[in-house]
């Protein structure tokens, strides 16, 4: 799926420039350039762990209240969740990382938003979050793909696994169930998801 469809989506281009902010990053910058911080990418590690756990129990709500056929796609996110989740905790072993250390004020806030949503919302403006959530990582991820230079990189594993023509199928799937034309409360919280965005992208580069 090309990402140029996903940003030209209602909610994307309804989003505006937070769009773009959400999805450009001087990590993400950093990785490109082959500079990237040791500690930086650590502390992304470690609480992008937090935060898929937290996603993992926003959507496991949200699958429970969300009519067929839509919720097949929301079935097929939690296992590949879990999956995810199997492997960051290989990754941490890897590097010697504590996965239980405390979750940054930063993921913390972006769970505490997407959990509360799962149950105070309709499966009309959660789709649209879940679509929000990880078109973001599509396309921020997927920058760093470009024309294949990017299997060369050090970090071409973790470009890979959330640019993968799978991974993007399945945002695209989510997207076939958003509406169209999303009415304000939709917008809303689409826009809320990438502010969180930014920030936890400006958390794994400054801390």
């Amino acid at each position: 799926m090309s990402l140029l469809i996903i940003e030209q989506s209602s909610l994307v281009r309804g989003a505006g420039p937070l769009w773009r902010n959400a999805t450009t990053a001087e990590f993400l910058t950093a990785i490109e350039a082959g500079n990237l911080p040791t500690e930086s990418f650590h502390r992304w590690l470690v609480q992008d762990y937090a935060f898929a756990k937290g996603l993992t129990a926003c959507q496991a709500v949200a699958t429970a209240k969300t009519p067929r056929p839509a919720q097949k796609v929301l079935l097929a996110g939690l296992a590949a969740l879990d999956s995810e989740l199997d492997w960051f905790e290989q990754k941490a072993a890897q590097y010697g990382l504590d996965l239980q250390v405390a979750t940054h004020p930063t993921c913390r806030r972006y769970v505490d938003y997407l959990i509360a949503a799962a149950y105070t919302q309709p499966s009309e403006v959660l789709l649209p979050i879940l679509f929000g959530v990880e078109a973001a990582y599509l396309c921020a991820w997927g920058s760093l793909r470009g024309d294949g230079s990017g299997s060369s990189s050090p970090y071409a594993e973790y470009i890979d696994r959330w640019s993968n023509p799978l991974f993007a199928q399945y945002v695209a799937d989510l997207l076939s169930h958003c509406d169209r034309h999303p009415d304000g409360v939709q917008q809303q919280h689409f826009n809320e998801v990438l502010r969180h965005e930014q920030d936890f992208w400006c958390m794994t580069w400054s801390g």
